[in-house]
C-alpha cells in the first residue's frame, strides 16, 4: 500500500512538471505570434512605399505613405507588443503560483522566458518608435 501511495505522488509531481513545461511552450508560441504580428505590421506600413515606386510614376515624385497602411501597421505592431507583455506577465504569475505548490523543474526557471518576452516587447517598442519617426 505504501508503494502505491509513493507511485501516485510521483505521478502527480511528474504531471505538474509537464504542466509547467506546457506553459513554457505556450508562452513561446504566443511570443512567436507577437513577433509575426510585429513584422507583418511593419510590412503593411511600408507596403505603400513599394506601391509608390511602381513603374509609370514620375521619378522625381514625392513619396507619401498611405495613412491607412500606416495606421494598420502601427496597430498590428502595438498589438504584438501588448501580446508579448501580457503573456510574459501571465507566465510569471503562473510560475510563482507553481513554485508555491511544487519544486520548479531542473533548468526551467521562470526568468529566462520572461526576459525573452520582455526583450520582444522592447523590440516592438523600438519598432514603433521607428515607424512613428518615419511616418510621413
Amino acid at each position: 500500500m505504501h508503494q502505491l501511495v509513493a507511485m501516485s505522488a510521483q505521478r502527480t509531481e511528474m504531471s505538474a512538471e509537464r504542466c509547467y513545461q506546457n506553459t513554457e511552450r505556450t508562452l513561446s508560441n504566443w511570443i512567436r505570434t507577437a513577433l509575426a504580428l510585429m513584422v507583418f505590421g511593419m510590412a503593411i506600413d511600408r507596403f505603400s512605399l513599394l506601391i509608390s515606386r511602381l513603374p509609370g510614376k514620375p521619378s522625381g515624385a514625392l513619396v507619401h505613405s498611405n495613412d491607412l497602411s500606416s495606421w494598420c501597421g502601427l496597430a498590428l505592431v502595438s498589438f504584438g507588443v501588448l501580446m508579448s507583455v501580457v503573456t510574459g506577465i501571465r507566465f510569471v504569475r503562473y510560475a510563482w503560483a507553481y513554485e508555491r505548490a511544487y519544486k520548479l523543474p531542473a533548468r526551467h526557471g521562470p526568468y529566462l522566458a520572461t526576459f525573452f518576452a520582455l526583450a520582444v516587447s522592447v523590440f516592438g517598442l523600438a519598432l514603433l518608435a521607428v515607424m512613428f519617426t518615419y511616418t510621413e
